[in-house]
């Protein structure tokens, strides 16, 4: 059978106008992959079986105490948020992939009769409209995939900082708990030696009361402490996602100590503004605000633009070309273009908004860092040597029998809040850190959710 005239003709006309449109190669600037490198973390690969379980990778990590730099690690690898995000860029990979694709062409045939017999008709049409203005729709699309490589790498930093945030709660969670306990050892051996004088004569009973109350107040100590402790191990676990067996993490047995110096860097605002994530991202949106705005204003009138071929297929000398379009008669489009205005402004000055956000908050950051490593410091030349000073000479007052049992607790129970108070302070100063940092290239990092509301202080009653 031989194929008519009007088929072939179609054919070169489709091949024509692919042939004009070829599709351009997509790229999408891989911000995420930027920011783990930058962080020397490690992305993961998703897994094909939906498998809940650990990596071996993690496993291995927390084979040994965790890090600021392993438990960041063991969050990207297997918190299921972070991973839900990480397969949804793969979503707008697709959607951008389709984005780019040309629109198919349309085939339809007819077969009528007439006194001559039988006619076949065949139309071959096409979204006009869609193929002169698909660069500018592929270009708008690529924006909206970046400002997604944006959020993810906004969520990664994120995710980053909150782990390491919960680990150093968490650590002075332990060490606080791991001291209160060794303290109550103490206590309680004196409170029964109080309470043996008294019955001997050698106590008041206002004196075994006293003795008795500090008893008390350190076992609140402890318990507030186990609490901390609950808390600050379970808002660790939700960010790295264990369960079950993993549950037995090693913690290390303190924070970092001090850095011998503290030094405000000058230059930390402009850094920011230029290298935040969520400033580019307000730049990216910006530019797809304005693409938007472009395509608007090129294609007001020619909306509903298309064209179709038509023709006999028993007579090749019987074809057509229809060009069909919008008639403007009523609606000229000019909200359509008011809006894209309008959202381009919007666009500028939320842009603007968080520029100035940004500054506020690398300021306030790093001036909490600096007031934090002088509590911090303070608290380790001056007060915890002073504290230990004096609980020495009162041990030799007490061994010369110059003090009694009732002065040495009541010394001993100002120690606990000055040790406490001190590690406290380090936490301070490392979730300021941790915060000071993530806000050079991201948003403000939220508190810690396990960060008690107060930290260990001396009970009242003397």
């Amino acid at each position: 059978m031989r194929i008519p005239t009007i088929t072939n003709t179609l054919l070169l006309c489709t091949a024509a106008v692919l042939a004009g449109c070829a599709s351009p190669v997509l790229e999408l600037e891989q911000q995420v992959e930027q920011q783990a490198n930058r962080e020397q973390l490690q992305l993961p690969e998703l897994p094909t079986d939906l498998s809940s379980d650990t990596s071996a990778a993690v496993k291995n990590l927390l084979q040994q105490p965790l890090s600021f730099q392993s438990v960041a690690q063991v969050a990207v690898l297997n918190n299921p948020d972070f991973l839900a995000a990480l397969a949804g860029l793969n979503i707008s990979k697709a959607q951008l992939q389709q984005a780019g694709l040309l629109p198919n062409p349309g085939l339809s045939i007819s077969r009528s009769r007439s006194n001559d017999g039988y006619e076949t008709e065949l139309e071959f049409g096409f979204d006009l409209f869609g193929l002169l203005f698909r660069h500018k729709n592929l270009a708008i699309a690529q924006q909206q995939a970046n400002q997604q490589q944006y959020q993810l790498a906004e969520q990664l930093l994120a995710l980053v900082a909150q782990s390491r945030l919960a680990l150093a709660e968490a650590v002075t969670a332990q060490q606080q708990l791991t001291y209160l306990q060794q303290v109550q050892e103490a206590i309680d051996a004196s409170a029964e030696l109080a309470s043996r004088m008294y019955q001997v004569g050698n106590y008041s009973a206002l004196q075994q009361a006293r003795a008795q109350k500090y008893a008390a107040e350190v076992k609140l100590q402890l318990a507030q402490a186990q609490q901390r402790h609950m808390q600050s191990r379970e808002a660790l676990y939700r960010q790295l996602g264990l369960w079950g067996s993993d549950l037995a993490v090693q913690l290390p047995q303190q924070l970092p100590d001090l850095p011998d110096a503290f030094a405000a860097d000058p230059d930390a605002e402009r850094q920011a503004v230029s290298q935040r994530l969520d400033l580019q991202q307000a730049r990216v949106a910006l530019a797809a605000k304005a693409k938007q705005l472009q395509l608007t204003q090129s294609s007001r009138f020619l909306r509903g633009l298309d064209a179709e071929l038509a023709g006999s297929a028993q007579h090749s000398e019987s074809r057509s070309l229809t060009l069909g379009f919008e008639l403007p008669l009523f609606d000229h489009h000019n909200a359509r273009l008011s809006q894209a205005q309008a959202g381009l402004q919007q666009q500028f000055y939320l842009a603007q908004a968080k520029a100035v956000n940004a500054r506020s908050e690398v300021r306030l950051n790093q001036a909490m860092l600096a007031q934090q490593y002088d509590i911090a410091r303070h608290y380790q030349q001056q007060l915890v040597p002073l504290a230990k000073r004096i609980n020495q000479e009162n041990l030799l007052r007490y061994n010369g029998m110059l003090i009694g049992v009732f002065e040495l607790i009541a010394d001993t129970q100002a120690q606990v809040a000055t040790i406490t108070g001190a590690m406290q302070a380090l936490n301070s100063y490392h979730q300021a850190r941790i915060r000071y940092e993530h806000s050079l290239w991201g948003a403000a990092a939220p508190v810690s959710s396990a960060q008690p509301e107060a930290s260990a202080a001396a009970p009242a009653g003397h």
